[in-house]
């Protein structure tokens, strides 16, 4: 469990990675933009949503996620400067955030090479065989390709984009239990067990009053922002890797088992700066 859980938290400050200088972006639900996790690290708030609805102050999923990837106790990328967007994820339409990315896209355009956002986390399936959303899968899936090809990896939980599958801890012997529904002898090439159980994250419902919640199980939403806070390390390390570079260091270095090996993952950035000095 400490490889997997605590590795973040034990290791980013003795090597000096903790997502500095690093621009990432988060599609989510309402973020209440006080809780002391995350205060002061969101560059930016946006919010995608029908003129004719009232966005809630927050949500209990926005705090969380944020706390995962940006909090200052919990994430993964203390350091990284966060771009917020909130969405109506509850009228299950994938046009507002297919805005949203279209509008990251936008943005990446208008940010030096250094400060491009590489990466963006998307707790939530928007498409693909499964999502919960009804209606506009063409929408998001055409935002996705458009940010592809401009350079952005979008982190999610869809069927036909996301490589994080979910990972639990067995208690009996303390490694992951390959929980719903893949097992490791059939886990397709690409993917990779991100653990969602056993964490704590941020609380707040109306930016007012600040707490923390701790998730026994906890679902695939809660490995989204780990990983993508593993990859912020990566780009932190080596700002001239694309992207897709560096997604695939990171599934290169996953075990047999394919489970996320944060400590590989950092190494295999670094061989990159030393093949790159002896050229």
């Amino acid at each position: 469990m400490e490889k997997f859980l605590l590795w973040a938290l034990r290791n980013y400050m003795k090597w000096g990675l903790m997502g500095d200088n690093v621009n990432v972006a988060i599609i989510d639900q309402p973020l209440a933009l006080n809780h002391s996790e995350y205060k002061g690290k969101v560059a930016s708030y946006k919010v995608f949503a029908p003129k004719k609805i009232k966005m809630p102050v927050s949500s209990m999923h926005g705090p969380a996620v944020a706390s995962l990837l940006v909090g200052e106790n919990l994430g993964t990328a203390p350091k990284a400067k966060l771009y917020y967007y909130a969405t109506p994820s509850w009228l299950r339409d994938s046009m507002y955030p297919a805005q949203a990315l279209e509008d990251i896209v936008k943005i990446n355009k208008k940010l030096n090479e250094k400060e491009k956002i590489k990466f963006v986390s998307v707790s939530a399936a928007f498409s693909g065989k499964g999502s919960p959303f009804l209606k506009n899968f063409d929408l998001w899936d055409k935002a996705v390709e458009k940010a592809k090809e401009s350079g952005i990896c979008v982190v999610d939980c869809s069927s036909n984009n996301g490589f994080i599958k979910p990972g639990f801890i067995n208690y009996a012997d303390q490694m992951f239990k390959y929980g719903f529904p893949d097992n490791p002898e059939n886990m397709p090439y690409g993917k990779i067990h991100v653990p969602n159980g056993l964490r704590t994250v941020a609380q707040s419902y109306d930016n007012m009053h600040f707490s923390y919640s701790y998730w026994g199980k906890g679902g695939l939403s809660w490995g989204i922002p780990y990983a993508t806070g593993i990859l912020c390390l990566g780009q932190q390390i080596n700002p001239n890797l694309s992207a897709e570079e560096l997604k695939q260091l990171l599934i290169k270095s996953s075990d047999d088992n394919h489970i996320i090996n944060p400590q590989g993952y950092i190494n295999l950035v670094k061989d990159t700066l030393d093949k790159s000095r002896s050229l």
